[in-house]
C-alpha cells in the first residue's frame, strides 16, 4: 500500500489543498483519485468521523455516478482553495476568481446546515450528503481566510517545488518547511553537501 503523506496543513482546507503532490511537475500526483480517497483524506484530516465516513461510502456505493461527479466538484474547489491561500502566502493577494469560487461553495454549504440540540447546547450539523466533505472544506477555508491565522499561512520553502501549505504556529513565526522530517531535512542535507563540496574545493 502506498504511504500517504503527513498532513501538515493545520487546517482542514489546507490539508485537502495539499492532496496534490508535485504541482510543479508535468504530471502531479493526485491522492484524490476516487470518492473513497476524498472521504478517507477528510477523515484523516479530522473533518469527518469514522461513522460519517462509513455513511458517505455507503451512499457512494449506492450512487457511484453521483459520487464521481462530486469528486470532480471537490477537486475543483480544492484548486480554488489552494490558489487562494498560496496566492496570499506568496504574493499577499489571491485571485478574485478563486476567492469567489470558495465563497460560492461556502454559500451553498450554508443552505444545507442547521442548528440542532447537542450535549452542550446547540451545534451546527449538516445534511447527510455526498457533498459533506466539500461543504466542510469550504467552511474551513472561510474560517481560516477571515481569521488572524491568515497571516500565518505559508507555502513550503523547499526549492524542489513542494508548495504544501501550512499554518505557522511557531512562537516567532519562523517556520519555513511543511515538515522538518521531509523537506526540512532535505534542505539541510543539500546545504551540508554544498558546504562540504565547497570546503573540499577550497582545500585544493
Amino acid at each position: 500500500m502506498e504511504r500517504l503523506p503527513e498532513l501538515v496543513g493545520g487546517a482542514l482546507c489546507l490539508d485537502v489543498a495539499n492532496s496534490v503532490d508535485g504541482r510543479v511537475l508535468e504530471v502531479p500526483l493526485d491522492y484524490l483519485a476516487t470518492y473513497a480517497d476524498l472521504v478517507d483524506w477528510a477523515m484523516r484530516a479530522g473533518g469527518v468521523s469514522a461513522a460519517e465516513a462509513g455513511e458517505l461510502l455507503t451512499r457512494a456505493d449506492a450512487d457511484p455516478e453521483a459520487a464521481r461527479d462530486e469528486l470532480i466538484r471537490a477537486r475543483t474547489l480544492r484548486e480554488s482553495v489552494f490558489a487562494l491561500f498560496y496566492g496570499h502566502a506568496t504574493d499577499g493577494v489571491a485571485d478574485a476568481g478563486h476567492v469567489a469560487a470558495v465563497q460560492e461553495a461556502y454559500t451553498d454549504a450554508l443552505r444545507h446546515g442547521r442548528l440542532a440540540p447537542g450535549a452542550a447546547g446547540l451545534r451546527w450539523t449538516w445534511e447527510p450528503d455526498l457533498r459533506l466533505p466539500r461543504w466542510l472544506v469550504a467552511q474551513s477555508a472561510i474560517e481560516l481566510a477571515t481569521s488572524a491565522s491568515l497571516g500565518r499561512v505559508k507555502a513550503c520553502a523547499s526549492q524542489d517545488g513542494c508548495q504544501y501549505l501550512f499554518v505557522d504556529t511557531s512562537k516567532n513565526g519562523s517556520r519555513r518547511w511543511c515538515s522538518m522530517t521531509d523537506c526540512g531535512n532535505q534542505a539541510k542535507s543539500k546545504r551540508l553537501t554544498a558546504r562540504r563540496r565547497a570546503d573540499r574545493t577550497g582545500a585544493r
